[in-house]
């Protein structure tokens, strides 16, 4: 993310971010944003993109950091 400047993200995806970390769940961030779980699931995939990152993965007890 070095070369990528604050003004090059998609708010949106900021957003999403915030709440994905926040609910660790993909369908209750979605729920949060009043978007589909597969919308969300697509934000989540940019995010791991554009920051070259896991972010939250599945595990046996849902999503971790």
């Amino acid at each position: 993310m070095s070369d990528l400047a604050l003004s090059d993200i998609n708010a949106n995806l900021l957003v999403a971010l915030d709440v994905l970390l926040t609910e660790a769940s993909v369908s209750r961030a979605a729920d949060r944003c009043g978007v589909t779980a597969s919308a969300m699931s697509h934000s989540l995939r940019q995010l791991r993109e554009l920051f070259d990152d896991d972010l939250l993965i599945r595990t046996r007890h849902g999503m971790r950091l």
